[in-house]
């Protein structure tokens, strides 16, 4: 099965490296880029892997996710075809954000 992460996705992650590259960071930045990445990659093996997203319930449309690194989210959705990567979440922030990024 494919894996496609989406545009809002990249752009998370992009935010969550630049935020610990802020922090002189670098090699942490580039660890955790390469992690999530892998990660989400993985799921065209055993999609189904990942917890139901409690927080996107109200959605209905069958949202999962995949922790990495203790606190960041690879929330996911599952067609017919592929994986569909819809955000990558740290969870430092209030969890009601997530909802801005998948509706």
């Amino acid at each position: 099965m494919n894996v496609l992460v989406t545009e809002p996705a990249n752009e998370s992650l992009k935010e969550i490296c630049k935020h610990y590259r802020s922090l002189a960071f670098e090699a942490y930045a580039l660890k955790v880029r390469k992690k999530i990445l892998e990660k989400a990659k993985s799921l065209s093996d055993n999609p189904e892997r990942g917890q139901k997203e409690e927080m996107l319930k109200s959605l209905n449309q069958g949202h999962r996710y995949l922790l990495v690194e203790s606190h960041f989210k690879i929330v996911y959705l599952i067609d017919e075809k592929q994986v569909i990567v819809t955000d990558i979440f740290d969870t430092h922030q209030h969890p009601k954000n997530m909802l801005k990024g998948n509706q």
